[in-house]
């Protein structure tokens, strides 16, 4: 709105100089001096004028000798000073000009000889008041679109670092402030990343060289989220060194060349009784480490005023809520008096921030939580390897894929030898605990990042040896079988000896596209049948005839 009895300065562009001294007596007869004048013959001299003064509004004839018309001498001297409203004064008193001129981005027109003093004033405040409305809800649509586009990239992203970090950045692009960051509470209840830390500055834009490691600055960070908490209110400072802070503080913001402080509070929902204790405990405890910290602060806050030098009880919101951390911009090139807007602005953007916060650790822990049931799903839940739903994924994937490079595919089948007997004697524990020996032996000679070992069935392994031939398979299956040797698990009802053995089968193949993997199984079942029958413990070898199919075994 506009001040009683504020000097307002026109610029009237008119080269008629009986139009131009009628406009300056009807201007220039306030006693109080309401308007200051000056009066130009052309518009190259008033655009001259905008470029070297600031006027609050312009009065345009437009009949002055280089006016190239109504539309394009507006269109030209709002594109040099689009903030200062102009009315225009036109010879024709015609209504499709005055419509011509307004919809051009005029605020008034008005038809000389048409109009006394009280008219023109009246014209004057009223093209200044509306362009101030118009430039109000320009800018504060601006601001809308903006904050759209930030909220829109925040919900797009679920890598909490990276919205943090793009936040900050915009935020202080937006503001035209010099630093903004956000800080995470000391041992918030809420995670980050999937760990609990301690506090710290986790965004930052424009901040100076080791400002995040200083902990003088992060112990201070600290004593400001307790302060958050218990004023329940944002925190907005237009000038440090006006400002009530404890004097380590403030000598703090004036060793880091800050000049005005804007904090608002990030909330979350969770335990507050856990995180009552932590925040308590990690406030007090910068307390006593850190100089920053050895005072409380006293903030001037929008709302509510804060305390000094008193601990909080209660550690939560409003609405019950409690807090993550904050979101501050710093004003370093001088004292700002922070504009409603702007506080509206912050809070609002750390309120998506704090749903991007949750939405982040949800996505996280459903993650955890579909690696686990993938694991479940694909793990056999005794021996903790491979099941045999993951062995037949595997080899059909290794399959096709050996089929299209040509190159060797191997399987090892593996049985323990008289494990039935084992089963009755020692107990189905007993038996459990025997394949989980075995199951832990035979990965542990399983290296290759493509190999996999798996329980197949019962008391059978299988090795799946993509890119294998079968010498080196063999050599696989003979490191195994020593293994098994080396832990002489005694085995009372053996046979052939003392301890646990186990009888191999082994078969090789370079897949064919048209073919089945079934018959790289069933060979190498056929091989580890006849090392079985030809008394067990031992290796034998299959090949697979690509003509008739049929199997040879070689005992090894």
């Amino acid at each position: 709105m506009l001040i009683d009895n504020q000097s307002l300065k026109i610029l009237l562009v008119e080269d008629n100089l009986a139009d131009a001294t009628l406009i300056e007596d009807l201007l220039g007869s306030f006693s109080d001096c309401l308007f200051r004048l000056k009066t130009v013959k052309s518009l190259e001299i008033a655009l001259a004028c905008l470029e070297a003064e600031k006027f609050d509004a312009i009065l345009l004839d437009l009949s002055v000798s280089d006016c190239l018309g109504g539309s394009e001498a507006i269109a030209i001297l709002k594109a040099r000073s689009p903030t200062v409203p102009i009315v225009v004064l036109t010879d024709i008193n015609d209504e499709q000009t005055a419509l011509s001129v307004l919809r051009s981005g005029a605020q008034d027109c008005l038809v000389k000889g048409r109009f006394q003093r009280t008219l023109l004033v009246r014209a004057i405040h009223y093209a200044i008041e509306r362009h101030r409305i118009e430039e109000q809800l320009r800018q504060q649509a601006l601001r809308e679109r903006l904050l759209g586009k930030m909220i829109e990239n925040i919900r797009s992203s679920i890598d909490a670092a990276s919205i943090l970090q793009s936040t900050v950045a915009e935020v202080r692009q937006f503001l035209k402030t010099d630093r903004v960051l956000i800080y995470r509470c000391q041992n918030g209840a809420s995670k980050f990343d999937g760990e609990e830390q301690k506090g710290a500055i986790v965004a930052g834009d424009g901040l100076p060289e080791g400002y995040i490691e200083n902990q003088n600055i992060n112990a201070a960070l600290a004593v400001s989220c307790f302060f958050l908490v218990e004023s329940q209110a944002v925190q907005a400072i237009a000038d440090v060194r006006a400002a009530e802070l404890a004097g380590s503080f403030q000598q703090l913001l004036a060793d880091c060349e800050i000049a005005a402080v804007l904090s608002v509070p990030i909330w979350q929902s969770g335990d507050w009784e856990t995180a009552n204790e932590r925040l308590e405990s990690s406030v007090w405890e910068a307390e006593k480490t850190t100089d920053a910290a050895e005072n409380y602060m006293s903030l001037p806050t929008v709302g509510k005023p804060q305390p000094q030098g008193s601990s909080a009880t209660d550690f939560r919101s409003e609405n019950g809520n409690n807090l993550w951390g904050m979101m501050t911009a710093y004003n370093c090139s001088g004292v700002r008096e922070w504009q409603q807007w702007e506080i509206d602005f912050l809070q609002h953007l750390a309120n998506q921030v704090a749903i991007a916060i949750e939405q982040s650790q949800l996505y996280r822990q459903l993650a955890i939580a579909n690696q686990k049931l993938q694991q479940l799903a694909t793990t056999d839940g005794l021996t903790d390897i491979a099941n045999r739903r993951q062995f037949d994924r595997v080899l059909m994937l290794e399959w096709r894929r050996l089929a299209r490079e040509e190159l060797p595919l191997s399987l090892i089948m593996f049985d323990i030898d008289f494990f039935k007997p084992y089963n009755d004697f020692y107990g189905h524990l007993g038996g459990d605990d025997c394949l989980r020996q075995v199951a832990r032996a035979i990965a542990s000679f399983v290296k290759r990042a493509g190999d996999l070992a798996a329980r197949y069935g019962g008391e059978e392994f299988g090795v799946l040896l993509p890119n294998t031939s079968a010498a080196g398979a063999n050599v696989v299956a003979r490191k195994i079988c020593d293994g098994i040797a080396r832990l002489k698990l005694p085995h009372a009802r053996s046979s052939i000896g003392p301890y646990v053995t186990l009888s191999c089968g082994i078969a090789t193949v370079i897949p064919a596209a048209e073919a089945s993997p079934d018959t790289l199984i069933r060979s190498a079942d056929g091989a580890l049948y006849q090392a079985k029958n030809e008394g067990k413990n031992r290796i034998c070898h299959a090949t697979i005839n690509s003509e008739s199919s049929s199997l040879t075994a070689l005992g090894l």
